[in-house]
């Protein structure tokens, strides 16, 4: 019997937390980079509203295909995208799968290169253009939440850390004195067994 089997339930718990984050993270990203309302542009010189977005600047009548402009932000925004997809994919196995838990570090590494390429196509967007519509908004989001994402799972990353250097085979730290408490109950058991 293990004494700590609670760990095992809040572990998961955050896992599953981190996981969603980061998979709501990923789902701001992909709308963003598709929508094209980053810069709303409502004082032209032609007196029409204007949005642009990373591959389109569209006014009332039309679209115009545009993304020689934004190359990098929207290679940076792409790759970012996958590496949130990898990393929530690794999130999750954190909470079922032993290699991630065995190798700690891969999980929040990957996660803080996404958002970390995510800030920096903001970046490179802002110096360029404003940021005013929901499209920017959205990938603020989206940078939030993979940061709070990042910094959960660097928590149960560090406990996981932890585990492995008292418990190698298993992955988790499982006590194996037992207090007083949990004696007593067993010894009831045992009694309450025997006069049955």
């Amino acid at each position: 019997m293990t004494v700590v089997t609670n760990e095992k339930k809040f572990d998961r718990f955050w896992t599953v937390t981190a996981g969603s984050l980061s998979l709501l993270a990923l789902v701001f990203t992909i709308i963003a980079l598709r929508t094209s309302s980053w810069t709303i542009n409502e004082y032209s010189s032609d007196g029409e509203v204007q949005w642009h977005g990373l591959f389109y600047t569209c006014n009332r009548m039309k679209c115009t295909l545009e993304y020689d402009n934004n190359f990098w932000v929207i290679f940076l925004t792409i790759l970012s995208a996958l590496l949130l997809l990898l990393a929530t994919i690794m999130i999750f196995l954190m909470g079922v799968h032993s290699f991630p838990r065995r190798h700690f570090y891969i999980t929040p590494l990957i996660e803080f290169f996404g958002v970390l390429l995510l800030l920096v196509s903001l970046v490179l967007y802002a110096r360029q253009s404003l940021i005013n519509g929901i499209s920017a908004r959205l990938i603020i989001t989206a940078i939030v939440l993979g940061y709070t994402s990042l910094a959960i799972v660097v928590f149960v990353a560090g406990r996981y850390s932890i585990f492995y250097k008292k418990n190698p085979a298993d992955f988790h730290y499982s006590k194996t004195e037992k207090n007083e408490a949990v004696k007593r109950v067993e010894e009831e058991q045992a009694m309450e067994r025997g006069e049955n």
